[in-house]
């Protein structure tokens, strides 16, 4: 499984605007909606699954990182973002530290291997301190794609 293949070069944000938890996670489900992803009309029960999900445990595993997730019926194959805030956002992480890098999945209710599956590989790239730094200070989102891939073609 590759990660470009549930996050699209177009679902990657390399400067977030949003300066707390719930407006990261908005911020990164408009960007889905913008490009069809989600539909309209299910924005406001994602987020409600996504904010349900973050009060049973933060997201915020540590190390500059979080990674909201959830399952929902609207969604049809696994989907996500990958955005990066320049300035860290307070997300309630385990270490207590701010949060630079998100990766927002969503999958359908019955693919309980791929969200698993998803969230693996997503887990084994996180924990390489030189993607968390070479992602945190790429030039652009242009850069930030290319680590992606470049991480997607490495041995895990």
């Amino acid at each position: 499984m590759k990660i470009i293949d549930f996050i699209g070069e177009n679902a990657v944000i390399d400067d977030l605007q949003s300066t707390d938890k719930e407006a990261v996670i908005r911020e990164m489900v408009d960007v889905l909606k913008s490009l069809d992803m989600i539909n309209e009309n299910e924005v406001d029960d994602i987020m409600e699954a996504l904010i349900k999900r973050e009060k049973v445990g933060s997201t915020g595993i540590g190390k500059g990182v979080a990674v909201p997730h959830t399952k929902h019926q609207s969604i049809k194959k696994i989907t996500g973002a990958f955005a990066r805030s320049k300035n860290g956002v307070e997300f309630d992480a385990l270490d207590g530290e701010p949060v630079y890098l998100f990766f927002l999945l969503l999958s359908p209710n019955d693919s309980t291997d791929v969200h698993l599956a998803a969230l693996e590989k997503i887990s084994s790239v996180i924990r390489n301190p030189d993607f968390r730094n070479f992602a945190r200070n790429a030039s652009n989102k242009s850069e930030m794609v290319d680590i992606l891939k470049e991480v997607d073609e490495a041995k895990t």
